[in-house]
């Protein structure tokens, strides 16, 4: 009998030292459990500069849209003759009631715009002796060669573009100005010269003539508003940052310079292009005297914006301004 005792005094003390280890892992978890929520706590508590920035929350940074303000308290006048200015102009409204008067100044031969940096011949032309306004054709080109790039066609053609006293016999009414273009194709390989119809791999054009200044002028869905049944190959130049809010809103000419009226000198429209660029856009009403004094806004220097005119060709004035960022 005596040799059994030590042998359960030793069972027994090995039973307690489980127990005590058993014990103390139960301490510790609970310990680093606290601990792990204070930590927690006391981070939530932390200034937002303060917290540590994981993979998953990164800072995000909101930039506030661009707004013109202001402009109604520096600026000068410009006096311009009503009867040469409200008819010039890329904004100009051309249809059977409101006819182009006058020769465009700037018109250039379009042969060297049908070529691109490298001088690869990228469009053609049905005569390279036709014209039209410079800023239109260099637009053209900018136009046709991202086509060309995109694609490595070449087989846009330019037809009409300006013609004298052109609106006579034709829908349009626009090519008297020298701000329209009619396009084609060409395939030089079956010399053949099929119908320009916007379709298919063509349809890039509409899709993204408004980033070089361009509309399509007679959309078939406007014409209860234009006059004018649906024409696919007619493109008329509007300029930046016009062309790209008539996308946006998907408004044709008419739409458009009916909605910019309500847009002055003190409550411009202020828009940003796809390209950052920035503009404040704002009407102003011709007078009934002979001539209008339209205002033009100054930067903190004192100097006029970079800005352009236009006559809607109905009774008043578009001015566009490049407003700097």
């Amino acid at each position: 009998m005596s040799g059994r005792k030590p042998a359960r005094q030793y069972k027994y003390k090995n039973i307690a030292l489980c127990l005590a280890v058993m014990l103390l892992t139960v301490l510790g978890i609970g310990s680093a459990c606290s601990s792990s929520d204070d930590g927690k706590a006391a981070e939530q508590n932390l200034p937002d500069v303060l917290k540590p920035v994981t993979s998953h929350m990164s800072p995000t940074v909101e930039t506030a849209p661009f707004k013109a303000e202001g402009l109604e308290k520096n600026f000068r006048y410009l006096n311009v003759r009503n009867s040469e200015t409200v008819t010039s102009g890329d904004l100009l409204l051309l249809n059977s009631a409101f006819r182009f008067d006058g020769v465009p100044s700037d018109l250039v031969s379009n042969y060297n715009y049908l070529f691109d940096k490298s001088a690869t011949q990228i469009a053609s032309s049905s005569s390279t002796l036709t014209m039209a306004s410079k800023r239109v054709l260099q637009a053209f080109n900018e136009m046709v060669t991202d086509f060309y790039k995109k694609t490595g066609k070449t087989t846009i053609m330019l037809t009409d573009l300006y013609i004298e006293n052109g609106g006579i016999d034709k829908p349009c009414f626009e090519h008297e100005s020298g701000l329209a273009i009619d396009l084609r194709l060409y395939y030089e390989s079956e010399k053949t010269y099929p119908e320009f119809t916007g379709t298919g791999e063509y349809s890039w054009f509409p899709e993204n003539c408004h980033k070089y200044g361009f509309i399509l002028r007679y959309p078939s869905e406007k014409s209860a508003v234009t006059g004018v049944s649906g024409i696919q190959n007619h493109y008329r130049y509007v300029g930046r940052p016009h062309a790209e809010i008539m996308k946006k809103y998907s408004y044709c000419l008419e739409e458009y310079l009916d909605w910019i009226k309500q847009f002055k000198l003190d409550s411009p429209l202020s828009y940003e292009c796809d390209d950052g660029s920035c503009w404040a856009i704002y009407y102003f009403e011709q007078s009934n005297e002979q001539t209008t004094n339209i205002p033009i806004p100054l930067d903190p220097s004192g100097t006029e914006y970079t800005h352009s005119i236009s006559g809607d060709n109905q009774d008043g004035y578009i001015i566009t301004v490049s407003i700097p960022q």
